[in-house]
């Protein structure tokens, strides 16, 4: 009786964890947010390469993240795709953004995740640029 109910205890036990076990490597990819900042702000400097960093953060499910950059201004970029390893919580994504002439101005850069699951994040920078 007792090496009975032990045998149903362990068979349980064991079903729970290849269950478990199915469940998270069966389970999507899901971005859970992202956020969007200036490395450097680029202040009163002319001509400048502003680099713009998303840190997405995620389930820690493998997967693909699908994304565009969108400058204001400018036509949409292409989609672009970065590789999530099971177990990464935090993707970080960059956009290279080249800025030149005088004046000033106030640029937004967005960033459009369409996979695993639709969100957006943005950022406001300022570029001046006084001619000398």
């Amino acid at each position: 009786m007792i090496g009975s109910v032990l045998s149903t205890l362990l068979t349980l036990a064991l079903l729970a964890a290849v269950g478990l076990h199915l469940w998270e490597r069966l389970s999507p990819l899901e971005v859970h947010s992202v956020r969007v900042t200036v490395a450097e702000p680029p202040g009163e400097r002319c001509d400048v390469t502003v680099d713009v960093v998303a840190t997405v953060e995620t389930n820690g499910r493998a997967g693909t993240i699908r994304y565009r950059w969108l400058r204001g201004g400018a036509e949409p970029g292409g989609l672009l795709t970065q590789r999530v390893s099971r177990g990464q919580r935090t993707v970080t994504l960059h956009l290279k953004w080249a800025v030149s002439g005088t004046g000033t101005t106030t640029e937004t850069a967005v960033i459009d995740i369409t996979e695993p699951n639709p969100t957006q994040g943005r950022t406001i920078f300022r570029y001046q640029c006084r001619a000398g």
